[in-house]
């Protein structure tokens, strides 16, 4: 009966350990879950706000030749600089190809072509493409509402792209602080309408 008795408190002390080192294997694999995703979606958000820097910085330096050539076209003694922004204007198309590489649409379109430059062209390069065909023309003056058309369209399929609304939203997620205030100046001027007045004023 005592021996009866020990044994059956030994398979209880066993049954307790296994069962506690189960429940530890449990948690300890949850962690390392945890620990896996969390590094995984940091990583993400590190990679993902690097490539987003690199395009913002290759749009940043496209839009600002694009704004000068559309003030360059209206001056008269402005063919000299109108050149050099043509020559980075076509650089930035160049260096472009990496960030929107051609479609490869299957049907062998540009084959005989370098690597680079084989199937269809980004639909955000070729407003590129055009703007600088536009640029280039000798009455480029006579084209700057088409110019303006073509930059907007530029922009706004970068911004299509970077999605600033959602980075915004990671951004959120990951540092606990936001860098965006939805409010437009209509919403400013209907909370301080007096500002207006002042202004005018002066």
């Amino acid at each position: 009966m005592g021996m009866g008795h020990v044994r059956c408190v030994s398979r209880n002390k066993f049954t307790m350990n296994t069962a506690e080192i189960l429940s530890f294997s449990s948690l300890l694999l949850s962690l390392v879950v945890f620990i896996y995703a969390y590094t995984t979606n940091s990583k993400r958000y590190e990679l993902t706000s690097q490539y987003r820097r690199e395009v913002l910085d290759w749009f940043s330096q496209t839009t600002i030749i694009l704004s000068s050539l559309r003030a360059v076209i209206c001056d008269e003694d402005g063919k000299k600089d109108k050149h050099n922004l043509l020559c980075k204007l076509s650089a930035q198309i160049e260096v472009g190809r990496f960030f929107f590489p051609n479609i490869d649409k299957a049907d062998g379109l540009g084959k005989e072509k370098p690597l680079a430059y084989q199937g269809y062209r980004n639909l955000v390069l070729d407003f590129l493409v055009y703007s600088y065909r536009l640029f280039k023309k000798e009455d480029a003056g006579d084209y700057q509402h088409h110019a303006e058309v073509l930059q907007r369209y530029f922009t706004s399929y970068v911004f299509e792209l970077i999605e600033p609304k959602k980075f915004i939203k990671e951004t959120k997620k990951h540092t606990k602080k936001t860098f965006n205030q939805e409010l437009s100046f209509e919403d400013f001027i209907s909370r301080e309408p007096e500002i207006i007045e002042m202004y005018i004023r002066d």
